[in-house]
């Protein structure tokens, strides 16, 4: 299955979103979305769909992200049906888009995780796209209705040598 990765500059925390078809309404053509939020001492995920009532989707909230990289005052934000997801946004006016994301899950007893991911603006332009592409490929012929999302696994992350820039040839380091 195909994902997008929103990647914090600081701390690796990563939001995951993968299109996956809608777990009960097989008529719609929206794709649900299952999120993964990790970081070096977290790990949620779980299934989440689209608000009707909502007045934007999560594509369009993106969309509107992009095209206002250049900053905005106050927060945007999005929730998905029943508020299980809020992606709240701010812009520091310099280069920085400052998402917030809670991910809300479980049935009894319910869990809720926050955290900041600190995002370069324009890269918003790129997550849009690449949802409404992957979204879009879900009701095509080549549907895997067994496929399951790609999971990061923060403990091995953590685990492995950091990745410097500026070393020569890339090279791993150790920590």
């Amino acid at each position: 299955m195909k994902f997008v990765d929103i990647v914090s500059r600081f701390g690796d925390t990563t939001l995951r979103v993968t299109p996956v078809r809608h777990p009960w309404d097989t008529e719609t053509t929206q794709p649900a979305w299952d999120m993964q939020l990790t970081g070096p001492e977290l790990d949620v995920s779980s299934r989440y769909i689209e608000d009707p009532d909502s007045p934007q989707t999560l594509v369009e909230f993106c969309e509107e992200l992009a095209a206002e990289h250049k900053g905005w005052d106050g927060e945007k934000t999005w929730q998905s049906a029943g508020a299980d997801v809020k992606l709240s946004a701010r812009h520091d006016q310099i280069n920085t888009t400052i998402l917030t994301a809670t991910l809300t899950g479980g049935v009894v007893p319910r869990w809720t995780a926050t955290s900041e991911i600190h995002v370069d603006p324009l890269r918003f332009d790129r997550v849009a796209k690449n949802l409404q592409l992957y979204g879009e490929e879900l009701f095509g012929g080549e549907y895997d209705a067994n496929a399951q999302p790609v999971r990061r696994n923060p403990r091995q992350i953590a685990s492995e040598p950091i990745k410097r820039i500026g070393t020569p040839d890339q090279e791993q380091l150790p920590r």
